[in-house]
């Protein structure tokens, strides 16, 4: 099975690379208006959001690029908070993350794999930003604001972490085979501090068919930097995050309002990390046309 994931990985690569999804786009332009309000993070459209130009992003599985999915992206700022919106289509509502399942005939508790649905904004933090995670040609650091809808969701909290890809062995990386076409190392690492959940033990007794098997507290530290509310209507989300424009941690982009910001996006729609789709590169940009 190892060995066919890695030959799959090096087709899917080279299809990726040179005939799929890019990475190259100057025509994603997000643009935040200055707000007095704050909006609320209940992951609600409040009318305020009604000042804020949306802007629909085009989302593809990031390998190979297929799939396209659509998200309408709206962002606030204050003098001092960057607010945002996103909101995509998702008719199964996944907010359980690998929950305890009964298991009648052994009379115990079993927890096998099951995504919750998620929702990543990515900054860059240093080297060459590519959204490619799984990339032989550049290196890079990014801040990202990660929402999960079965973890720190139920308490409104998103993990602010970062991502580091290098084509050298480095410290939390995983390794990755590109079948003979060389290898990536990708570490997606929490950032400092205590984060919104925990795994909670495995109940001895019955407790109900499905049991949630994480349990949240109050996070603390740089990886709690980042608030986040997702509600689901039945037809797909709404999610709204906010996070100071520099917190003062060094393991944090600091988000300019004087100059165009790149960002990029993805979303994991019921599906594991290597599954998730992305965006190609978006411009933020701060505008104060609508002062109130």
């Amino acid at each position: 099975m190892k060995y066919l994931f890695v030959i799959m990985s090096g087709l899917l690569f080279c299809f990726y690379t040179d005939y799929g999804w890019s990475a190259t786009s100057a025509s994603l332009v997000w643009e935040s208006s200055y707000t007095k309000t704050s909006p609320a993070i209940d992951g609600k459209m409040d009318k305020i959001w009604e000042q804020a130009k949306p802007l629909t992003v085009v989302v593809r599985e990031a390998m190979g690029g297929d799939n396209p999915a659509e998200v309408v992206l709206r962002a606030l700022h204050t003098d001092g908070t960057l607010y945002v919106l996103a909101q995509w289509s998702d008719d199964t509502k996944s907010d359980m993350r690998d929950p305890y399942i009964w298991n009648a005939d052994k009379k115990e508790y079993e927890r096998p794999s099951k995504p919750d649905d998620q929702f990543a904004l990515e900054f860059p933090l240093s080297g060459n930003f590519d959204i490619r995670m799984i990339t032989l040609t550049h290196e890079y650091s990014a801040d990202v604001w990660h929402w999960k809808a079965g973890r720190g969701n139920p308490v409104g909290w998103v993990d602010d972490k970062r991502h580091t890809i290098s084509q050298k062995s480095i410290q939390g990386g995983v390794e990755y085979s590109m079948g003979g076409h060389g290898n990536v190392y990708i570490a997606r690492l929490m950032d400092e501090g205590t984060s919104s959940y925990f795994i909670k033990p495995k109940p001895a007794s019955f407790e109900g068919n499905v049991v949630d098997s994480f349990e949240q507290r109050q996070p603390a530290g740089s990886v709690a930097d980042v608030r986040g509310k997702g509600t689901h209507d039945g037809k797909g989300w709404t999610l709204e995050m906010s996070r100071k424009l520099n917190t003062g941690h060094n393991d944090d982009t600091v988000i300019d309002q004087n100059k165009d910001n790149i960002c990029a996006i993805a979303v994991l729609n019921d599906e594991l990390y290597w599954d998730h789709s992305t965006s190609e590169e978006i411009t933020l940009r701060f505008v104060n046309h609508t002062k109130k």
